[in-house]
């Protein structure tokens, strides 16, 4: 333990220290989630007046606004490269801010591969235990490749976090880290779990019937797939298990109901595998105490080729809109991103790949505009720049309150005619008017 902390003092410098290191044109790599930096950032945005185009690279940022923003309102000092965007992303001027689009099992390999440049990498990690490991505490998703690809790589050293279980890729030893900085130690920040519709509900019911015992599942975030773990807390389901690019609230209450044993499957039998955690205080407890959490690396959580591989797979995913060919967006309103690409697609390819998979992805049938009209989730054309999130090739199971389709195998007519029929009723009309222009709708659709 000795030689630990002696190499732990030796790379001990302040964030201005490290600050001082970043040059104007660097990107800067933040991470992501609860662990995104905190003292490098503060320490940067002192030198907003003499830094220009210093990109800084986030992911769905967990804790306070950036700093490096707020210190530059003109734009001249720091730029936003986001690969998934949150809220805080989103308080980023459209005018700072840009993102790189890429599945989120491909993201590692960006930086193992230098195609994601990384000149300066800091962010949150647990302090080094006796041999001297430090982890990447409660999210390792890409945390080892952004820390290892980095030319220089600061650890923000936060006594909050402790070690996790799981892969190697959940940490890094004291001897891979160039420099440690020391700070206030914040706590894991609670996320609040999504309030729960009548509609959530109405979709989980539709989703719940399509889940046997033994399945394998990803459950993402939001109120359906929360909807959906309450009420296989309740059913009489057994023998789930989990394989998730997400640890939520759900997923730990179903373990707690005796609902996940993980016993059939063929990868990590017994694991509850993720990459990425983010939740109530309950849940970072969870994850301190479970021994049956495998915590891992995005490239092997979202990775087809593993999900694929067992029996049942079930994902469950959100969507914002979908044609009537089955094109999906998930991430963006128009030409604005919203979110990123993340991992759908990862899961929906992987989980039909597997014997008897399903990929459902699910949303309420309208979404309220500012003006405080309606608008209805299936449409007969994207928006104007909408991002493809997944592909009509790729597309299986869609759900709203109104039901459950399974486009798969179907063509353009009969995709018009599921889709149309799970609608929200006030706007079928309307879709089907504009089906019938288009030539996907013919008169038999209506018998």
């Amino acid at each position: 333990m000795s030689t630990v902390i002696e190499a732990y003092k030796s790379k001990l410098i302040t964030a201005d220290d490290a600050a001082a290191m970043v040059k104007s044109h660097n990107t800067v790599d933040y991470y992501a989630f609860t662990a995104s930096s905190r003292y490098l950032d503060a320490a940067l945005a002192k030198r907003a007046h003499e830094l220009e185009d210093v990109t800084i690279r986030s992911e769905l940022r967990i804790g306070p606004p950036f700093a490096t923003f707020m210190a530059d309102p003109e734009g001249r000092a720091f730029i936003l490269d986001t690969l998934f965007a949150g809220p805080l992303e989103r308080l980023v001027p459209l005018r700072q801010r840009t993102c790189t689009p890429a599945r989120l099992s491909f993201f590692e390999s960006l930086f193992d591969r230098g195609e994601a440049r990384v000149d300066v990498a800091s962010f949150m990690v647990s302090p080094p235990d006796n041999e001297g490991y430090l982890y990447f505490c409660p999210s390792p998703a890409l945390a080892g490749s952004d820390a290892r690809g980095a030319t220089l790589f600061f650890a923000e050293i936060n006594e909050s976090l402790f070690p996790i279980r799981g892969t190697e890729s959940r940490r890094i030893h004291i001897s891979e880290v160039k420099y440690v900085i020391e700070g206030d130690n914040p706590p894991l920040i609670p996320v609040p779990n999504p309030m729960i519709t009548p509609e959530d509900g109405a979709i989980a019911n539709h989703v719940l019937r399509e889940v046997c015992d033994g399945a394998c599942m990803q459950i993402g975030y939001g109120a359906v797939p929360e909807a959906v773990a309450t009420l296989i807390a309740r059913s009489d389901l057994k023998d789930l298990g989990i394989h998730t690019e997400f640890l939520s609230d759900g997923i730990m209450r179903l373990h707690k109901a005796g609902k996940i044993t993980g016993s059939r499957k063929a990868t990590d039998p017994g694991k509850i595998v993720s990459g990425i955690v983010f939740g109530s205080s309950d849940l970072y407890d969870f994850v301190r105490t479970c021994p049956d959490l495998h915590l891992t690396s995005s490239s092997y959580a979202n990775n087809p080729a593993i999900i694929q591989k067992n029996d049942n797979f079930v994902s469950i995913n959100a969507f914002l809109e979908i044609d009537l060919s089955g094109q999906v967006n998930a991430e963006s309103i128009g030409f604005r991103t919203l979110s990123g690409t993340g991992g759908q697609l990862d899961f929906v390819i992987g989980s039909q790949q597997a014997k008897n998979g399903k990929a459902i992805l699910c949303a309420s049938s309208t979404f309220t505009k500012k003006d405080g009209t309606r608008g209805s989730r299936v449409a007969s054309m994207l928006t104007l720049g909408a991002t493809v999130t997944t592909p009509r090739s790729c597309v299986q199971y869609v759900c709203t309150e109104h039901g459950i389709v399974n486009l798969r195998g179907r063509n353009l007519w009969e995709r018009a005619e599921a889709l149309i029929s799970i609608a929200h009723p006030d706007f079928r009309e309307e879709i089907i008017k504009e089906a019938e222009a288009m030539g996907v709708w013919r008169g038999r659709n209506r018998t």
